[in-house]
């Protein structure tokens, strides 16, 4: 073996080291060894070329400290998670859905993963490259976001935010009424936006791509994004005394997308903190005589405040109705006029509503709207709860239980009313697309039901018999209609491969429609009308698909409800089937 050979096979450590002068830029591009001799090394000398020597290039390796800052950061980061995870979110143990039915990643330390540089403090910038974790069935390509920037969701392109923007104003505003578009457009693209701003983007943008089928791998981490902002929000509570207006919207929101999502309790403790926020706020009286006047250039964002109360208004009414719950927000202590008809509200006109308590007795239809009608059916369903409620302290007490006759039959007229001011002012189910309305009309219904079932827990035998009688025969009308309106939501499943298919099945739809399905269960029996509208209702049920799951029905939504006598219902139905 030749000694050159020998050399080159000797062992690194035998070798000379580098030394410390610059490889000439020739060596550099043909990446071969520089010997550093001047004023030309071997290389340049044996090829002709010339040798120069780039002074200016920066060193190699990081800068002094800079990897001690960096684990600092980290070490922060680290304790921040750990202290969100102890007070801003429900561990997976207490979700109502099995632990097997949640995404991955659904946890506070994935949604923290998830942030974007522009939305964490500036401290925490250089260290939120190292915790992205791109999430299960992210494909980039066909989100507009290039491969080098997907580490995080603050990539998005402007054209798929536009979209999303479009797609959440065409399927979420009619049934969730809550922005003002183009107020809200004034601020989307604003370089220097807020987090509560920005959480509301992320809440919008995940309703939106969950109801599109374009963008649905999507929504997940668009969700874990703007929960995660909402937590550092709630984190960072004592430093910012005055909540915004977008931070409630995005509760509502978020509360909105957790229900589609049969997260059942998680929806119920976002809807919570979005009724503690608007009493935080006090905007239970918007329109409180004593209040400073509000100039007409801010009526817009007063009537954005005035729709997201009577949102949590509405929502904490369908949750405690859902499951018996007290109320949060009262009614009596309302001083806040109803929202504006939507037309007026998006043309910037100004629209004096009616107080609570002045809609639920007028009977002049004039003005009203189908929201507005959600909310006065959703107060009687929280009367007759407060009544069934205080009527069970008192018995526990042991004080003479009155007769509640007198508060039922107020309410009953009170609904009769109301049914008469849905068929007179508004086209009948068969004959409207109005997401809003058909809701209403399914309000309507379930609210009758749940009267009579107060009706059941409360009226006694020594009672007026034909008021007991009347119960009956309204219970079972309004069995009736809600079979009836079911069977028609039906009809709407040849879109769902449609944009409308969206429009019109409001997103919550399943509260009233699983309701009065309950009912209806509870009273088989004993009478064959019931038995015979049960099966109707549970044979549309099986053809009524999910609005944001084509591959499930309403019999899967029983099966996931938090309610027992829905899962007894889907169980009984299919052992029959």
């Amino acid at each position: 073996m030749a000694p050159g050979a020998h050399k080159e096979s000797s062992p690194p450590a035998a070798r000379c080291r580098q030394r410390t002068g610059r490889a000439c830029e020739e060596c550099r591009r043909r990446k071969l060894k520089c010997d550093g001799q001047e004023p030309r090394c071997g290389v340049c000398a044996a090829s002709g070329a010339i040798c120069e020597v780039n002074t200016d290039r920066a060193l190699r390796g990081p800068k002094k400290g800079y990897l001690k800052a960096l684990r600092n950061r980290v070490a922060m980061l680290e304790s921040r998670l750990s202290v969100q995870q102890q007070v801003g979110c429900t561990s997976e143990s207490q979700l109502s859905t099995p632990l097997t039915d949640l995404p991955d990643g659904s946890s506070a330390s994935r949604a923290l993963q998830l942030h974007s540089p522009s939305i964490l403090p500036a401290s925490e910038n250089v260290t939120v490259g190292l915790l992205h974790t791109r999430p299960t069935g992210w494909r980039v390509g066909s989100l507009g976001i290039s491969s080098k920037e997907s580490h995080g969701l603050g990539s998005i392109s402007e054209l798929v935010q536009a979209e999303l923007d479009q797609l959440y104003f065409d399927r979420v505003q009619p049934s969730i009424p809550l922005l003002h578009q183009r107020r809200y457009l004034s601020w989307a693209r604003h370089p220097a936006m807020k987090r509560s701003c920005r959480s509301l983007q992320y809440a919008m943008w995940s309703l939106a791509a969950l109801l599109s089928i374009k963008f649905q791998h999507f929504q997940e981490s668009l969700y874990q994004e703007a929960k995660a902002m909402l937590e550092l929000s709630y984190l960072a509570g004592n430093k910012n005394p005055v909540v915004d207006t977008e931070e409630i919207q995005a509760w509502i929101l978020i509360a909105t997308y957790e229900f589609m999502r049969t997260y059942h309790r998680l929806a119920w403790m976002s809807a919570g903190r979005a009724c503690r926020l608007v009493q935080l706020e006090r905007l239970h009286e918007i329109d409180n005589p004593a209040n400073t006047p509000v100039p007409d250039s801010k009526h817009i964002e007063v009537e954005e405040k005035r729709r997201v109360f009577w949102m949590a208004y509405f929502y904490d009414h369908l949750f405690s109705m859902r499951n018996n719950w007290p109320v949060t927000l009262n009614e009596h202590v309302v001083c806040t006029r109803l929202p504006a008809p939507e037309v007026n509200f998006q043309n910037g006109q100004p629209v004096v509503g009616a107080f609570l308590s002045e809609a639920i007795v007028d009977l002049d239809s004039q003005g009203t709207t189908p929201f507005n009608e959600c909310v006065i059916l959703a107060t009687i369903c929280g009367r007759s709860l407060f009544h069934v409620q205080q009527y069970n302290v008192r018995l526990a007490y042991g004080d003479m239980a009155p007769s509640w006759s007198e508060q039922h039959r107020w309410l009953e007229n009170v609904l009769t009313n109301r049914l008469q001011t849905l068929s007179r002012s508004y086209p009948s189910p068969t004959q409207s697309c109005d997401s809003m309305l058909l809701f209403a009309h399914a309000m309507a219904q379930a609210t009758a039901l749940y009267l009579c079932k107060g009706g059941d827990s409360i009226l006694s035998a020594a009672d007026d018999e034909m008021f007991i009688m009347e119960y009956r025969r309204r219970a079972l009308g309004a069995a009736q209609q809600i079979v009836s309106l079911t069977k028609t939501l039906t009809e709407f499943n040849f879109l769902k491969a449609s944009p409308l298919y969206h429009v019109m099945i409001h997103p919550l739809m399943p509260i009233p429609l699983l309701s009065c399905a309950e009912y209806i269960y509870s009273n088989r029996g004993s009478n064959e009308a019931f038995d015979k509208h049960l099966q109707e209702l549970v044979h549309a049920f099986h053809q009524l698909k999910n609005v944001n799951d084509p591959s499930q029905n309403y019999m899967h939504l029983l099966e996931l409800s938090c309610i027992s006598t829905s899962k007894e219902l889907a169980k009984e139905s299919s052992s029959t089937s």
